[in-house]
């Protein structure tokens, strides 16, 4: 006889298309932006603003096809309905309708040693690109990426490319740029000696961005890199740490018709670093790198190695020798030193005392082929109205050049920045009529002087004491001597003997009258001589903060300070004095509320300037429902030129 035995559960039917999860936001925005420039002494009166609405719904939905192993969806998308005005000198202009955001990713074989994913993106978000200014962008981004496992493969590769398309406009700044992008990386691990990975990156950018009140250039740039990065550890107690960095890139940049020369530059670093035991460090390192650039081309070396030795809880010691050679088509350089330094601790009957000496000792030669040579393309960040110095000294004056990071616009001397120069150091400052966004950054070209062939040595020396009276105040003082004599030749530029004075003292103490508060403040002096720029400097602040809500309400910090430099041979003097006001509230009414007001100005460098800002923040979240505002007030003032700019925004939120 025959038993057949049925199961009574039913088996679990495999769906084709199976919809998990369902979620998204709707929002309601409102931006406003405007911003009035005065000149001096005239009438005249720049203004440039923008405003929008937008409403925005987008949905995200969740799937697999088959089985979540096989293939995920991730697709969203939906309307945004907007409707902006644009108004400045040149006119006005008006656009209203409806844009779309989307959004999808499928993923294949996620839990797989070989997976890879598709995307992509249409989005269209507002974006803020400086302080008190924003700007409404369209952002289009699609590719691919890829990962091959350990389990598939003994050397696991990641690679993707990304294909990106940006557009926008505020009230004075376009944006136009396409990016190509390609990455392809190998990792292989040793265990736990460690691991090297090797990475390889290819990028192609077109732009056309820029401030609307300045010709904009179209430009191209190019990038290629491979690096080789590997980093171990061995030893009984794996005691040795070694890293090693082998670069190599290439960088072209083509303007319109003409073309900057193409940067190729490859580097090479070796770093060991021991523990002998736990009062006993050495480590050495070298480098190399060959750098080149139309007719820029150097190759610079560099060795070091050194000690660091505690023969005493509170006693530590070092030593170390070093070495580098720079050649260029210009010049050849070389240089050789030595340096040490001790530091101890000691406790005294009110607080600790620490006491320190460093000394170096450095012989330099130079031979000189030429009396100028180049930078292209150094990466200067221009904030607020605080200037920015070179990194090479000796400038030749007329020739730095400073261009937007995508080479797309060549800003005006004068009129959107200024240069000056202190001592052997040449500052870059941006002006507030200009067309340079706070916080921009900026490539500069320039040419400085080579300084002649000649040989100096020179010998620096360090003190240092501190004196801890409590964790909640200490004092200091520092010495330094830097003392170079020349040993053959004639330099073009004097050597600079400096003797500097440091005096400091630094106190954050706790308070309890009613309410936990919190006082502090610092002063510094600085008397620096020197051949070059000597000069006085003083610094102080002083402050107060809550440290609980103050009756209830919120936290409060209020900041003084001032800084003052004076030069004895140069007119670039200056007295910086401002004030910060803070004030924060977490859940007050439900409400999170934050509001800060800053000011700070300087009468006595050659370029007077101020600035103030203020803004204020609210958020208000009940469960999935979010409502925020911002307001945004920034006023400058430089050389008479009064620049005055308000955002508001405000944005409705509801999540599901």
């Amino acid at each position: 006889m025959l038993f057949v035995f049925v199961d009574g559960s039913r088996a679990e039917e495999i769906e084709s298309f199976k919809l998990i999860g369902v979620d998204g936001y709707v929002t309601l925005q409102y931006v406003q932006d405007a911003q009035m420039t005065d000149q001096p002494g005239t009438a005249a009166r720049s203004r440039q603003a923008q405003s929008g609405f937008r409403n925005e719904i987008f949905v995200m939905t969740h799937s697999y096809v088959y089985h979540p192993n096989l293939m995920t969806l991730d697709i969203g998308g939906g309307p945004v309905l907007h409707s902006e005005s644009f108004s400045g000198d040149s006119g006005e202009a008006r656009a209203r309708g409806a844009l779309y955001n989307l959004s999808a990713r499928a993923t294949l074989l996620r839990d797989k040693p070989y997976t890879g994913s598709l995307f992509f993106s249409h989005l269209n978000p507002t974006v803020s690109v400086a302080p008190g200014q924003v700007l409404t962008q369209e952002n289009t981004r699609y590719g691919f990426d890829f990962s091959l496992l350990a389990a598939a493969s003994p050397v696991p590769l990641q690679a993707g490319f990304v294909r990106s398309h940006s557009q926008g406009r505020g009230a004075d700044r376009l944006v136009d740029d396409r990016n190509d992008q390609f990455n392809l990386s190998a990792s292989r691990s040793y265990g736990a000696l460690g691991s090297t990975q090797v990475q390889y990156q290819t990028s192609h950018q077109a732009s056309q961005s820029g401030s609307q009140n300045l010709p904009i250039q179209s430009s191209t740039a190019s990038n290629q890199a491979v690096s080789v990065d590997t980093r171990l550890q061995f030893g009984d107690t794996r005691q040795y740490d070694l890293a090693n960095l082998v670069s190599l890139n290439t960088q072209g940049y083509a303007l319109g018709a003409s073309a900057v020369p193409e940067l190729r530059d490859g580097r090479f670093m070796l770093d060991l670093r021991v523990r002998h035991s736990d009062k006993l460090y050495s480590h050495g390192s070298y480098n190399y790198g060959h750098s080149s650039q139309g007719d820029l081309d150097s190759v610079t070396q560099a060795a070091s190695a050194g000690l660091n030795y505690w023969p005493l809880k509170d006693l530590e010691t070092s030593l170390g020798v070093r070495g580098d050679d720079n050649r260029t088509r210009q010049f050849v350089a070389q240089a050789h030193g030595i340096d040490g330094s001790v530091r101890y601790e000691q406790p005294l009957p009110i607080g600790v005392g620490q006491v320190s000496y460093g000394v170096r000792y450095d012989s330099r030669s130079q031979q000189s082929q030429a009396l100028q040579t180049g930078v292209l393309g150094e990466r200067v960040t221009l904030s607020g109205l605080a200037y920015v110095g070179l990194s090479h000294p000796h400038v030749i004056a007329g020739t730095p050049v400073v261009s937007n990071a995508g080479r797309t616009q060549t800003f005006v001397a004068g009129v959107d920045h200024v240069l000056t120069v202190v001592g052997n150091e040449t500052r870059v400052q941006r002006l507030i009529g200009g067309r340079i966004l706070d916080g921009e950054q900026v490539l500069v070209d320039y040419t400085y002087d080579v300084g002649g062939t000649y040989a100096y040595n020179q010998l620096d020396q360090t003190l240092s004491l501190n004196w801890n009276l409590s964790r909640y105040a200490n004092g200091y003082f520092r010495y330094f001597t830097s003392a170079p004599r020349l040993a053959s030749g004639s330099p073009s530029f004097p050597l600079n003997d400096v003797k500097s004075s440091i005096y400091g003292l630094r106190a954050d103490l706790p308070f309890n009258p009613g309410l936990p508060i919190t006082v502090g403040g610092g002063i510094e002096f600085e008397d620096r001589h020197e051949t070059v720029s000597p000069y006085q400097r003083m610094a102080e602040d002083l402050y107060i903060q809550t440290d609980e809500p103050l009756f209830g309400l919120g936290n409060l910090r209020a900041l003084l300070r001032r800084s003052r430099i004076d030069y004895a041979l140069a007119a670039q003097n200056s007295d910086v004095r401002g004030y910060e006001l803070r004030f924060w509230s977490r859940h007050w009414f439900g409400i999170d509320l934050t509001a800060a007001l800053s000011a700070e100005r300087d009468d006595a460098g050659l370029i007077p300037r101020q600035r103030s800002d203020g803004s204020i923040g609210l958020q208000w979240q009940e469960r999935k429902f979010t409502l925020s505002s911002s307001l945004i007030r920034t006023r400058e003032i430089q050389a008479g030129v009064e620049r005055n700019r308000t955002t508001f925004q405000f944005l409705a939120k509801r999540d599901f």
